[in-house]
């Protein structure tokens, strides 16, 4: 298949970025034990994007049937296996857990340079997607079980280090008809996306902490203070005093409009089908990222740029590509641009001639959409609503998060600590500081850094996270709002703490921009089912969601701040935002697990 100009172009960014990798790091071998298991803590050090190259579509043996072609590979990655004794998990025998990182893969094809773009259907036996030696490859299913959305790849064995996967070919069972017009896949632009996520394994958890301070509104076991353990995926008695009851424990004073709508006195039941962490399933390392979103915008028609944007699409090139809700943060870091301006649609005159007389009509022009494109690629994408995150996750193939699948993907199987963060303790660098900070270095680029300078920084116990403002590189007065690089605390020695990991390697669950869950709180949440996008359709209610893990802010009291950044603070339990875009809101998607 002929690469286009754009193809060509990420693709010699992808080879620039990789060629920053540290040697020592690129040519590690891959290892195994303890240290596969380590490694999940543990990063690059710099951007690290899945990279996808040398992308070729081949005819299949019957009509309606190609295959897709690609490599495939990223610089981090490992797989582990371990063990989880009684005593730290606070059940019951021995845990036996593997996880690992993962590459969610799915296509989008379009006819024409100018045609819309749909997502390619693939097939459902994973027999037919041939990979090499080293790898494994799962099937995402679409719900009706009918086609494959997407697939999961990732490493064979347990073991750690880069990856390089060659000439892992996929069905693709394209459609013989594209709107009213016979489909040419000879003729087809397609692009291979991929996305980096972590297994997160079926085992039970712990949903609160314990808490009986700093943390607001935290779910407990009945009328204790202990916290509640998730042991299966059957409906739950919420609120009532019932030894079994799942209850969110009121802690001072709440804004109103964060109240669920159960307590001791009313009774509610969150129903089987809505996810409640125990079963597999998959979440993104990072969350959204300004190409990520760049990538999404890129590839809808001009009517969903303008939607999911905010911003007027035929706006001049180098205006801001999304429309804040912020004005006095300015752009808070947001560096998605016009790149090149659309062109509005409208009613276009038809006229037809006959024999005998001439009539005209109008037909629908849908416009031509802008061109995108991210000065800082690498950054987490904050001013995008939870609207915004539920059609990139329906355009991915993925979902929304439970709260429920956040805490376990936070603090894995492990007892809680009162008070604690993504990292597992209740301490985090800055806080009380009377002269430290954080100073941001190659800002923007794929090495960007960050390090403490002054006392009250990272140490054993306080770990890691994007909390409130940075000095700059050169200038110490100089201060910047905004998340930060995705990944920033990954280093190739990182820890769980230094990095701001959560159990399973998941980063930034605590800080950098709010994490978008569906609450147990309220009806609209609870009708979630976990269901799946199809490449385009939104297939839940995105009314229904809440704000957890806390962001990057601007301004304000440190303490203040930092409590909904723990595990289990649900001070924003039910807030919705009403779709406004602000400096620290971004998103992540998951998957249940084939």
């Amino acid at each position: 298949m002929k690469q286009t100009t754009a193809s060509r172009l990420w693709s010699f960014v992808f080879l620039a970025a990789s060629l920053l990798i540290p040697a020592a790091l690129a040519n590690a071998p891959a290892v195994g034990g303890a240290d596969a298991a380590a490694a999940r803590f543990r990063g690059t050090g710099k951007a690290d994007p899945i990279r996808i190259e040398n992308v070729r579509r081949t005819d299949g043996p019957v009509a309606g049937r190609s295959t897709i072609t690609f490599d495939l590979a990223w610089d981090h990655s490992w797989r582990a296996a371990w063990n989880v004794e009684a005593e730290q998990h606070g059940g019951k025998g021995t845990i036996k857990l593997e996880s690992w990182d993962a590459a969610w893969v799915f296509v989008k094809f379009r006819q024409g340079r100018d045609g819309q773009w749909f997502h390619a259907m693939l097939a459902t036996n994973r027999v037919d997607h041939p990979v090499p030696a080293a790898a494994m490859l799962d099937v995402g299913m679409r719900d009706d079980g009918q086609q494959g959305a997407g697939v999961f790849v990732y490493r064979k064995v347990p073991s750690s280090g880069p990856n390089d996967f060659k000439d892992i070919t996929l069905r693709w069972q394209h459609p013989l008809v594209v709107g009213e017009a016979p489909f040419d896949p000879a003729k087809a632009e397609v692009r291979v996306i991929a996305i980096q996520m972590v297994r997160v394994p079926e085992c039970a958890f712990w949903a609160g902490d314990g808490a009986t301070n700093s943390v607001m509104g935290p779910f407990s076991s009945s009328l204790t203070t202990h916290p509640f353990r998730i042991g299966s995926e059957q409906a739950l008695a919420l609120g009532g005093d019932a030894e079994e009851a799942l209850v969110c424990r009121e802690m001072g004073a709440r804004n109103p409009s964060c109240l669920e709508d159960f307590d001791l006195n009313v009774t509610q039941t969150l129903p089987a089908a809505f996810p409640k962490g125990y079963r597999a399933f998959y979440c993104m390392r990072h969350e959204i990222t300004q190409q990520q979103y760049v990538d999404f915008l890129n590839m809808l028609p001009y009517a969903a740029q303008s939607a999911r944007s905010g911003r007027q699409v035929s706006a001049p090139p180098g205006t801001l590509g999304i429309k804040t809700t912020d004005p006095d943060l300015g752009s808070g870091r947001l560096g998605i641009k016009i790149a090149a301006s659309g062109v509005a649609g409208g009613p276009d005159p038809v006229v037809i001639h006959r024999a005998t007389f001439v009539a005209s009509r109008t037909r629908e022009n849908p416009g031509k959409p802008a061109v995108y494109a991210a000065d800082e690629p690498h950054v987490a994408c904050n001013f995008i609503s939870h609207v915004d995150g539920s059609h990139y996750a329906a355009w991915a193939g993925l979902r929304p998060m439970s709260e429920l699948e956040l805490e376990k993907a936070c603090r894995g199987p492990l007892k809680p600590v009162p008070n604690e963060f993504a990292w597992g303790t209740d301490r985090i660098a800055g806080l009380g500081a009377t002269n430290g900070a954080y100073r941001l270095r190659n800002i923007g680029k794929p090495d960007e850094t960050i390090a403490w300078e002054g006392d009250g920084g990272p140490d054993a116990t306080h770990g890691n996270a994007a909390l409130m403002l940075f000095r700059g590189e050169s200038d110490p007065k100089l201060q910047y709002c905004g998340p930060l690089r995705a990944g920033i605390f990954a280093t190739p020695t990182s820890d769980r703490v230094s990095a701001g990991a959560s159990y399973w390697g998941i980063l930034e669950l605590s800080g950098n921009v709010i994490e978008r869950c569906m609450t147990v709180g309220t009806p609209a949440g609870r009708e979630f089912m976990g269901t799946h996008g199809d490449g385009n359709t939104i297939a839940w209610n995105d009314k229904g969601f809440c704000s957890r893990g806390g962001g990057c802010s601007r301004g304000g009291n440190a303490a203040m701040l930092v409590g909904p950044h723990r595990v289990s603070d649900r001070s924003l339990g039910i807030q919705l935002f009403h779709d406004s875009r602000k400096n620290a809101q971004g998103f992540r998607c998951v998957r249940t697990a084939p």
